[in-house]
């Protein structure tokens, strides 16, 4: 030991400093100058299962919320839908009233929104139907706007394809004179409406 005050050595057991008199103080003792002992390895292995878990429930929380939404975004999908729910990607890119198509093809040779009275006796609906994921139903239905009357296409197209269709209103003795419109759907949706006229 050694004295605090002018740092000559203390003989052991001595309670004063033989060189200036001051009073030996001894080191203190006890918890807080034990060493300390390192964490167990059991105690390390415990944080990082603890981690482990809180990492697994955070994932598990986050693909909870995810479904959730989904789920949530299907309802209103579905209410917006008439209470059905569709995946269909099939979609009409181009829609065209005409007088004369192709017979092979059903593209539209001469497109046309105006048909007269006196010569018309088949009128046609064509359209471009792409994106077909397969064995998909198109049909149509005509109306007569100043009566309200309707009238449904005979027969449904079934196709699995990107092509053309086509949808005629025929009468031979000719059409009533006024306003008109078909709606063309998909799967009984209604994906395009066109307006024409005979007069």
């Amino acid at each position: 030991m050694f004295c605090s005050n002018c740092g000559q050595k203390i003989e052991s057991g001595a309670k004063f400093c033989s060189s200036c008199g001051t009073a030996v103080t001894k080191p203190a003792t006890g918890p807080a100058n034990q060493p300390v002992s390192p964490p167990s390895q059991t105690h390390v292995i415990d944080n990082q299962q603890q981690y482990s878990f809180l990492k697994k429930r955070k994932g598990c929380l986050i693909s909870l919320g995810v479904v959730a939404f989904l789920f949530l975004a299907l309802i209103i999908l579905a209410i917006l839908n008439g209470g059905e729910i569709s995946f269909s990607t099939a979609n009409i890119s181009e829609a065209y009233m005409a007088s004369k198509i192709n017979p092979k093809t059903s593209e539209p040779l001469i497109k046309t929104d105006v048909f007269p009275k006196r010569t018309t006796t088949r009128i046609y609906a064509t359209a471009l139907a792409k994106n077909i994921p397969g064995k998909t139903k198109f049909s149509a239905i005509w109306y007569h706007l100043p009566s309200g009357s309707s009238i449904r296409s005979e027969n449904d197209i079934i196709a699995d394809k990107d092509m053309w269709l086509n949808f005629s209103l025929t009468n031979p003795r000719g059409f009533v004179a006024g306003d008109y419109k078909v709606e063309i759907l998909i799967n009984d949706k209604v994906k395009q409406t066109l307006i024409f006229k005979v007069e």
